[in-house]
């Protein structure tokens, strides 16, 4: 019984359908649509070869072979994407009046949608009858309503024609019905301003949405940042850091603003303000601390002394029981060091100084893998200012028996490869030198062993082995290494390429070991009797340029100054005059006090040597120096 019953119902089924295709007649649309779905093959293959030499001729803006083609598309398969390529092609020939009058046709078989009616609008405004356009756009707005996906529909169709004030007017409506606090489009907006170049209002909204939706924070930094990318003048930048400073002034309260404006000044290496934010976060909240200790960390690596004492001592403030005293111990010893190695601190006191403040550390805190770091320090301390360089080798020596971990292990043989070659134990440093390379393989610390290593052959006269090393690590990831493995690989080889014998290189290298051994003076009157050799000439840059650095070493740094010009004022194509500027550049920003000179040879660096390792960071100097950030 059910059988028979499902059967009639199939036959009526089927004879509806055949009653209502008969009625539809041979030229109706669902005729059309049967017929085609049962065309030959060979048809369908010719529409298909049909579109796309359509879209070719489309693709190459020949709008007079695209329209006709899908015209005949669109006649024959009524698909709309056909019209709309056939309609744009007749937008692009400026034939308003046939672009027109196929828009109304389009629309009166029943396949108006919200773009038909925004195309004619643009057809009207593209032919100058603005007036007829603004009341076909009007009429549109006054239909938006709080249906997010018809808002979408009609914002969207209003900017494929470009009407982008009508797209934002779309949002604004239906952010007044819905409730802006529901649906505030503010991301949606953003983007509109940013196609119309409107940064200041793009970035409101990025800032209203971030006040409204915080867990969106990472998107909005995206977005943010790949707009400042574009931002060569710094503009956009400056325009950003005043809206979100206007921001966390009146809502100091407001946690996702203050976050912002930490990674922003992150972005910009603006320190100074991001080290006072993230420390006022850890007053209000208490829980900050790696954030403090992070970005001490960062200020460190950027040389940005005086930031990273600041925030180590911040957390040093908060006592030994905090959880990260000890890196913060070691931080700080860290950084008063670097400082005192790269100011050229030669008095015998600030490192006696600083190597009992490392004492009392490690009675503090215990000999140990929490302390290594910092006796490590202790160590070069030792050897290479305060003449104990024995006691300096024991200490290392006694820190390679504690239980540490292969990176650890190899920072300590590094250390005490470096002693060995100050105490001109030329085989044990290299030996020492080749086991952290292949202990750590590719990581940075074995780029640096292998570095030290081939520079220490150049120092002894091996110049080939050096340079199979040097080779290498040109391709290294650190652009520091890579940066000085080609300085040196270059040195060798342009002097090699004179004097194939390599005698005048071999006295110069003999005097960069003594500067390393801290001989001074022997190394000064090394390159002395050198410069007035006639090899020499090939290597005048680099003589100039040693004795600039031994002039620091020493302390000398009006001489160190003089001798860093005159690198750029004479040899301005050589591969050093960016470091001889950037380096002048430092030691009057640091230790002369005269920023003008600083300033004038940041700006002199990233306007003639764009190639530089150090442009980036000297533009970032020179517009602190000009008072940007301020």
């Amino acid at each position: 019984m059910n059988m028979h019953l499902k059967m009639k119902s199939g036959l009526v089924t089927f004879v509806l359908i055949l009653v209502i295709i008969l009625a539809s007649g041979p030229g109706s649309d669902l005729h059309a649509q049967i017929f085609r779905q049962n065309r030959p093959a060979e048809q369908q293959q010719q529409r298909q070869a049909d579109e796309q030499l359509a879209n070719q001729f489309y693709q190459l803006q020949e709008w007079d072979k695209a329209a006709p083609m899908y015209k005949k598309l669109y006649q024959e398969y009524s698909l709309p994407h056909y019209f709309q390529f056939y309609l744009n092609s007749l937008i692009e020939l400026r034939d308003y009046n046939e672009a027109e009058k196929a828009l109304r046709q389009y629309k009166r078989k029943g396949q108006q949608d919200v773009q038909s009616d925004i195309d004619l609008g643009y057809i009207y405004m593209l032919s100058g009858e603005r007036e007829r356009a603004v009341k076909v756009f009007d009429e549109i707005l006054q239909g938006v309503n709080s249906d997010v996906n018809r808002t979408y529909q009609i914002a969207n169709a209003f900017r494929n024609r470009f009407q982008y004030e009508y797209a934002i007017r779309v949002y604004e409506t239906a952010a007044r019905m819905m409730g802006k606090q529901e649906h505030p489009f503010n991301l949606e907006m953003a983007l509109i301003y940013q196609l119309t170049g409107q940064y200041e209002l793009m970035m409101e909204k990025y800032l209203d949405q971030l006040a409204q939706n915080p867990a969106q924070s990472a998107m909005i930094k995206s977005r943010v940042q790949n707009v400042l990318m574009m931002d060569v003048e710094g503009s956009l930048s400056e325009l950003f850091r005043t809206q979100l400073l206007i921001r966390v002034q009146a809502d100091p309260g407001n946690l996702a603003f203050a976050e912002m404006l930490v990674w922003f000044s992150l972005q910009q290496k603006d320190f100074d303000m991001a080290m006072i934010q993230v420390q006022a976060l850890d007053r209000r909240y208490g829980d900050r601390d790696h954030q403090v200790m992070e970005l001490a960390g960062i200020c460190l690596s950027n040389g940005q002394y005086d930031l990273a004492l600041n925030g180590f001592n911040y957390l040093l403030k908060k006592g030994p029981n905090s959880m990260f005293y000890a890196e913060a111990v070691r931080g700080q010893i860290g950084t008063r060091y670097q400082m005192a190695v790269e100011t050229a601190e030669s008095r015998a006191e600030v490192f006696s100084k600083m190597s009992s403040d490392i004492e009392q550390a490690v009675r503090q805190i215990g000999f140990n893998r929490q302390t290594y770091e910092i006796i490590l320090i202790q160590a070069r301390i030792e050897a290479f200012h305060l003449n104990a360089y024995k006691q300096g080798v024991e200490r290392i020596q006694k820190v390679m028996t504690l239980d540490l971990a292969p990176q650890e292990l190899a920072e300590a043989k590094l250390s005490l490869a470096d002693l060995m070659l100050l105490g001109n134990e030329v085989w044990e440093a290299t030996l020492l030198y080749s086991q952290v390379d292949k202990a750590l393989k590719d990581a940075p610390l074995a780029h640096e062993a292998r570095f030290r290593n081939a520079r220490l052959r150049y120092f002894i006269g091996e110049f080939g082995w050096a340079k199979s090393q040097l080779k290498i690590l040109k391709a290294a990831t650190s652009k520091l290494i890579a940066n000085d493995a080609l300085s040196l690989s270059l040195l060798i080889d342009d002097n090699l390429k004179e004097d194939s014998s390599g005698k005048a290189l071999r006295v110069f290298a003999q005097a960069e070991l003594m500067m390393f051994q801290k001989k001074e003076t022997a190394a000064l009157a090394l390159l002395d009797s050198l410069g007035r050799t006639a090899e020499a000439a090939v290597m005048a840059d680099h003589i100039i340029m040693t004795r600039a650095r031994i002039s620091m070493q020493m302390g000398l740094h009006r001489e160190a100054d003089s001798l860093f010009a005159l690198v750029t004022d004479q040899f301005p194509k050589s591969y050093l005059a960016d470091d001889a500027l950037y380096k002048r550049a430092l030691l009057n920003e640091n230790q002369i006090g005269n920023t003008t000179i600083a300033r004038q040879c940041y700006e002199q660096l990233f306007l003639n040597y764009p190639a530089s390792i150090y442009v980036s960071e000297a533009r970032r100097k020179y517009r602190l120096l000009r008072g940007d950030a301020v």
